[in-house]
């Protein structure tokens, strides 16, 4: 998630837009389409390129050469990370008492034992909704950088890592479930192997953005775009469901590339507005938009993500203006 507020001829109006798909790409991946048909699953697969998004733009906004601003950057989005993910995880917490997915205070209470804990601290588990640890995991990024930025050792030695945690995620994922293996999905969809790595490259990309920018065409990359969703379609016939896919991390990086090739040449103002303000808000509440949907008995099929989509929209841009004033 990306708070700096940007000078107009440094926003990236391409990136807001992306954000505002990668959005509703969450909202389709919690709609559990995987179960209706393998047409689902393709939707669901293609869908995974949204976390992976954000830590892109995370990691490419987080690039500054001064230290002291980059520092101070930094402090800022560990404390406002911080108070979201306590603020999120109550909030969920209370929704699911709710609607009586939690039944009462031993329910709560089994969710700060000591395993429970561990799993937080450890693989970005988290006490409310499964999809925070997205928030845990960009927080460790954040930390992990300004500590390394505090003392002065250089962060391009974290480079290297970058395939090797993507390369690692893959063996433990995707590969290990075509092999037959179970490995939890906590073990690989951290921090670690999902967070630090895009997170990183997307760093990576500001740092080297003339070369890494001039090494493929716009038609070559959207090219390789089309194939890699081709894999992809094909990774998740083959394997099943699952968190990150082969084709995905090719698919993702090649957008992302071609967006800061090109940052003006996606600019419509509702859904680039929505990607601007909107994403972070939207990313939090769409669960519970989904939850009292299935609480209700509402079947909306293929349908489900829009009118989900247009109702955490409008309930968000409320809470915007809210906060705004």
């Amino acid at each position: 998630m990306q708070y700096v507020k940007k000078r107009d001829n440094e926003i990236n109006y391409s990136l807001n837009i992306i954000k505002c798909i990668a959005i509703f790409a969450v909202i389709c991946i919690h709609c559990r389409f995987y179960h209706v048909s393998s047409v689902g699953s393709v939707i669901d697969a293609i869908s995974r390129f949204a976390v992976p998004i954000f830590f892109l733009i995370s990691g490419f906004f987080s690039y500054y050469e001064n230290e002291d601003y980059a520092l101070s950057k930094y402090r800022m989005r560990i404390i406002r990370l911080v108070k979201i993910y306590i603020v999120a995880n109550l909030a969920y917490i209370i929704f699911f008492l709710l609607i009586g997915k939690l039944t009462g205070l031993n329910d709560v209470i089994s969710l700060f034992s000591l395993d429970s804990i561990f799993g937080y601290i450890i693989f970005n588990l988290t006490p409310g909704a499964d999809f925070l640890w997205f928030i845990s995991a960009l927080l460790y990024c954040y930390i992990l950088f300004y500590i390394i930025r505090k003392l002065n050792f250089n962060i391009n030695s974290l480079y290297v890592y970058i395939p090797i945690f993507l390369i690692g995620n893959l063996l433990l994922g995707e590969l290990s479930q075509f092999l037959g293996l179970t490995i939890d999905f906590e073990i690989y969809r951290n921090f670690l192997f999902m967070g630090l790595p895009f997170f990183t490259l997307g760093y990576f990309i500001h740092d080297n953005k003339e070369n890494v920018t001039g090494v493929l065409s716009n038609s070559n990359l959207i090219a390789i775009m089309i194939l890699s969703l081709i894999f992809t379609t094909i990774e998740t016939l083959v394997v099943g469901k699952h968190d990150l896919y082969f084709g995905i991390i090719i698919f993702v990086v090649c957008l992302f590339i071609w967006c800061v090739k090109n940052p003006n040449k996606l600019n419509f103002k509702i859904t680039g507005w929505i990607g601007k303000n909107l994403y972070a808000i939207m990313y939090i509440l769409h669960l519970m938009v989904l939850e009292l949907f299935g609480k209700f008995g509402l079947e909306l099929g293929y349908f489900e993500p829009v009118i989900a989509f247009v109702i955490t929209a409008l309930i968000s841009g409320v809470i915007y203006s809210v906060m705004k004033t």
